[in-house]
């Protein structure tokens, strides 16, 4: 049975100098010879030995990526996993929704480290890129988030953790130093839309260009539906006579159906689209009003409303739920949230329900009977 790997140290006269020299056998079980250049020749024993060490340690594959630049890993990863979503039924069997997105960040990746060798990206190199990315404005000339870094940051621990699984990498970078993606610093959003935001909101949507943004602002507020979510319901996926709205699977956010309730003013509003629309249960119930962005932010101009994102009506929606007395474990399955950490970055309390607080201490302050009594809040 021939041996599995030889080594060897070489001086060739066609190409000065000493060099490593290391015979394997593939997964195939084909030959394969790989020559690495030193200096002399007790440096050429020292690389041998440590070529020889990896292939031990973690396999060929090591040493056949010793000379892979990131943009050949990046390339790998996107045709394998950067690919359009497929269903069987309503189960992902392959690919991303976020697919387009990844893209974008993977194209500033590579412009950054596209060609330097993967095994010579360093825990530094990722703190500069970190620093840097930080640094440089949005394309708007905003200030760039935290968020923002820390997604590009995930995706390239993503890669770079996929190389280790397919034995390119021993380690990555991000294991050689301190923790480099800190949810903790992203700036989290407190907003929510007041009563008294809303009925101006609700104002400016009246005109007949704009009944449709009214529809779209009291189901994002009524149901906390995120926006990719909204406009993936289809008039089948709704059911008036049982008042919910059922999140299939392919368009959740979590990959987790669930339903989200009909409140009377979105009946109205529900009932109004469906006469209008063609008898076409596969049709978008929202969806086929295109990208409401625009028009969104010109009704906040008109309405004189400040700071406000569609999302926050996401915010607004799920803080309303609790300031009603739902349980947080059921308004986390109306909203789809799956980590209570996450969930509670959504739940404010506006100055109404600040207020609501100190009245309720004051009736405290002011019935000495209540004096060790406590009241289990969920």
């Amino acid at each position: 049975m021939p041996r599995q790997r030889t080594g060897c140290v070489i001086k060739r006269k066609d190409r000065d100098g000493w060099w490593a020299r290391l015979s394997y056998a593939d997964k195939s079980g084909e030959r394969r010879t790989l020559q690495r250049k030193a200096d002399n020749r007790t440096e050429a024993k020292q690389l041998l030995k440590k070529m020889l060490r990896e292939v031990e340690d973690h396999g060929p594959e090591i040493v056949e990526a010793d000379k892979m630049r990131f943009a050949t890993l990046a390339k790998i990863y996107e045709e394998r996993k950067v690919i359009p979503p497929e269903y069987e039924g309503e189960t992902k069997t392959k690919g991303l929704r976020s697919y387009k997105s990844q893209q974008r960040r993977l194209k500033t990746l590579v412009e950054t480290f596209g060609k330097k060798l993967i095994r010579s990206i360093s825990h530094s190199d990722l703190e500069q890129f970190k620093n840097d990315r930080l640094a440089l404005p949005t394309w708007r000339g905003d200030k760039r988030s935290y968020a923002d870094v820390n997604r590009d940051l995930q995706i390239l621990r993503t890669v770079l953790n996929f190389a280790k699984r397919q034995g390119w990498l021993p380690v990555t970078p991000f294991e050689r130093g301190e923790t480099l993606i800190n949810i903790a610093h992203e700036r989290k959003r407190d907003r929510v839309l007041s009563r008294e935001e809303e009925a101006r909101l609700l104002a400016a949507c009246e005109s007949p260009t704009r009944q449709h943004l009214k529809s779209i602002v009291i189901a994002l507020v009524d149901t906390a539906l995120r926006r990719g979510e909204l406009r993936g319901i289809v008039w089948s996926d709704v059911d008036l006579d049982a008042g919910v709205i059922r999140v299939r699977t392919m368009i959740a956010k979590t990959a987790k159906a669930r339903t989200v309730p009909i409140t009377a003013r979105l009946r109205r509003e529900l009932k109004r689209l469906k006469a209008n629309a063609p008898d076409d249960p596969d049709r978008q119930v929202f969806g086929v009003f295109g990208d409401f962005k625009r028009s969104f932010a010109m009704a906040c101009l008109e309405a004189g409303i400040e700071g406000l994102r569609i999302h926050d009506l996401r915010h607004t929606a799920t803080t309303r739920m609790i300031e009603a007395g739902m349980p947080t474990a059921q308004v986390m399955v109306v909203t789809g949230h799956t980590q209570l950490a996450t969930f509670q970055r959504y739940v404010s309390a506006d100055d109404d329900a600040v207020r609501r607080a100190g009245e309720a201490l004051d009736k405290f302050h002011a019935d000495p009977g209540r004096e060790g009594q406590s009241t289990y809040i969920n």
